[in-house]
């Protein structure tokens, strides 16, 4: 399919982005479907996405941006699992400088922009899987994320620190310096040990003034997951707990 990406892209990618990016209701089959596309290209054909030009591949980008903006759930998750799946393919190329140099300031600041808006609660998971990943891969770059030419930093994971504290004092302005620092200081330290660094960002969004008087269950979704399935399985191993017609209910549900 390498060589059938690019016709493809040519046929379906500008005008079906022109119906979708004027709002967020219009078109939903087209879509969901436009963004499952772009995720298979990206898993199954990331070479193809090599092979654009600088101007398709942000086309691309901007457009995984706007899928996880969406407040459809399925379209949002979808938009960050690509997401995430091309930051590691990219993390794995000999592009890696070139594509994080152009997109990790513009892809952090959009990742932090969702994560502490709390219509979009449901994707915390991926979320922080994405801004662990940012964290993470800065270690291996080579090549500096500022412009070199007005500043200069010790190294990417120091500027990244600096650009963070900033970006974050704008977005919450009741919120001392000090206590962003100390988030931010917390979530480079913490960025190798994925529990942690949930956790770390959980506490700050709930102490923040925009999900502190809110339900926010879906903030501990995963974890209420692995513990019903815990007690699902404490149950089967009981016989008679759980009566044959729920468990065949189960199997037609899955």
């Amino acid at each position: 399919m390498l060589d059938d990406v690019p016709r493809i892209f040519e046929a379906v990618f500008q005008c079906t982005l022109e119906m979708i990016t004027k709002n967020f209701e219009d078109y939903p089959e087209h879509r969901l479907k436009f963004f499952s596309l772009l995720r298979a290209i990206g898993t199954h054909c990331f070479k193809a996405l090599i092979q654009l030009s600088s101007q398709q591949l942000k086309l691309v980008i901007d457009s995984i941006n706007w899928a996880f903006r969406h407040t459809e759930r399925n379209i949002a998750e979808t938009g960050l699992s690509l997401l995430l799946e091309i930051l590691k393919n990219f993390q794995a190329s000999e592009f890696t400088n070139q594509f994080y140099k152009t997109y990790f300031l513009t892809i952090e600041q959009e990742i932090f922009a969702v994560l502490t808006d709390s219509f979009h609660k449901p994707g915390f998971k991926l979320h922080v899987l994405v801004l662990q990943h940012l964290f993470c891969v800065v270690d291996g770059l080579t090549e500096p994320l500022w412009d070199a030419s007005t500043v200069s930093y010790p190294s990417n994971a120091m500027f990244v620190r600096d650009y963070t504290i900033k970006l974050l004092g704008a977005s919450f302005p009741n919120m001392t310096a000090a206590e962003v620092t100390k988030f931010v200081d917390g979530l480079l330290g913490s960025r190798h040990d994925l529990p942690s660094f949930k956790n770390h960002i959980r506490d700050f969004l709930v102490q923040s003034k925009e999900f502190s008087a809110q339900d926010n269950k879906d903030l501990y979704a995963e974890e209420a997951a692995v513990q019903r399935e815990k007690e699902r399985q404490r149950m089967l191993a009981i016989p008679g707990l759980i009566a044959p017609s729920e468990l065949q209910d189960e199997m037609v549900d899955s």
